[in-house]
């Protein structure tokens, strides 16, 4: 794939990444919403989607470069896919209080461990309905375009593939 091609992938990428972490930042600060554990580890799957979609643009690396990068958002939108499902069948459960830990004040007087397990179970906010638009809780916002957001890595890594069979 050609470097202008490259970069037509991973700045629009980061742009759309940016945009729903600029969002998500709008509905903390102008609408009030809380965010709770696993708003934080998803934020930082889209900061690190961001970056690395960022960095891939102003690398404009070759072909192996380019499959690197690609593996590496997919890596970054299939976790935070999955943190956002996890967000979403939490939201969904009928009784989630028993499956959540502490609160955030209580994961920092723990081990880097534990705070990380935390970190990726949620806490016991994280199954409160608080906001909707379009029928869909911000989980399901969020889940969405973790999805959307794999659809980059997987054309440009299936691109590749594509290419290399058609020439042998």
């Amino acid at each position: 794939m050609p470097m202008a091609s490259l970069r037509t992938l991973f700045i629009p990428a980061c742009l759309a990444s940016l945009a729903v972490l600029g969002a998500s930042f709008y509905l903390e600060s102008a609408v009030g919403l809380v965010p709770c554990l696993l708003c934080f580890s998803q934020r930082l799957m889209l900061a690190v989607y961001a970056l690395v979609c960022l960095c891939a643009a102003l690398h404009a690396p070759g072909i192996a470069g380019a499959r690197r990068y690609a593996r590496t958002t997919l890596l970054c939108a299939a976790s935070g896919a999955l943190l956002a499902a996890r967000h979403v069948w939490l939201q969904g459960a009928s009784d989630a209080s028993h499956l959540c830990p502490l609160p955030i004040g209580h994961m920092f007087e723990q081990s880097w461990r534990e705070a990380a397990r935390q970190l990726l179970l949620g806490g016991p906010d994280c199954s409160s309905l608080t906001w909707s638009f379009l029928d869909l809780t911000l989980p399901e916002w969020s889940l969405l375009a973790f999805l959307l957001l794999t659809a980059l890595p997987l054309s440009c890594l299936l691109a590749y593939r594509f290419r290399s069979l058609g020439n042998p």
